[in-house]
This record gives structure tokens, C-alpha cells and sequence, in this order.
């Protein structure tokens, strides 16, 4: 210890240090505290507020889907996707009889035409 002023060495600086330097933080402004408080609470509540309106989103949709369920409409859908499927492409109605069907929108251009030329 230094025996004039009653500290350690570590507190001596030597010449290459160059002159020291003012204490960082020494100071606070009351302002720039007061608006960082004020930005950091309105951030979180903005965060949970978004956080409450997703989760109620998303459990609105889960519960839905959970007590609506699809089982009971499932083989309908598939019923129409397959009638629908049938209705857009061509194929053997009776093979015998030599009758096929066309899809949908050309067999109402074919109807339409032949509505046209009898009326011709």
C-alpha cells in the first residue's frame, strides 16, 4: 500500500497512459430513463396483447376443428370430388352400347350447337 494515501498501486497510473479520463455513467438523465421505461412497458404490453390475440386465434380454430370435426362429412366430400372428377373427363358409360361421356363443358357447347343449327 501506499503509505501517503493509504491505497494500493493498482490506483497509480504511469505516464503512457496519457491523461485520464472523466468517469463514464456518472450522470443520468431523468428523461432519457423516464422514456426508455415508457418504450420497454408500452413494447410488452404491445407483445402480449399480439400474443393474446394469436393464442385466441389459434384456439378458436384448434376447437373447432376439434368438436366440428370432419369425420361424418368425409364420405360425401370424396362421393362429390369423384363425381365432379367424372363430369370433367371423358370415359365408357357402356362399352356395349358404345356410349361414353364427355366432360361438362363440352358437352353444353356441343347441345348449344346443335340448339343453333335447328333453329338455323
Amino acid at each position: 500500500m501506499s503509505a501517503d494515501h493509504a491505497h494500493d498501486n493498482w490506483h497509480q497510473h504511469s505516464a503512457e497512459e496519457g491523461a485520464p479520463q472523466h468517469e463514464h455513467g456518472s450522470h443520468m438523465t431523468v428523461k432519457a430513463l423516464g422514456m426508455t421505461f415508457i418504450i420497454m412497458t408500452v413494447g410488452v404490453i404491445l407483445t402480449i396483447l399480439i400474443l393474446v390475440a394469436f393464442f385466441n386465434s389459434y384456439v378458436g380454430k384448434y376447437k373447432a376443428s376439434k368438436t366440428e370435426g370432419t369425420a361424418m362429412m368425409e364420405p360425401a366430400f370424396n362421393a362429390k370430388l369423384a363425381a365432379r372428377e367424372k363430369l370433367n373427363s371423358y370415359g365408357w358409360v357402356d362399352r356395349d352400347a358404345r356410349t361414353v361421356h364427355i366432360p361438362l363443358d363440352k358437352a353444353a357447347q356441343r347441345v348449344m350447337a346443335e340448339y343453333q343449327a335447328a333453329s338455323n
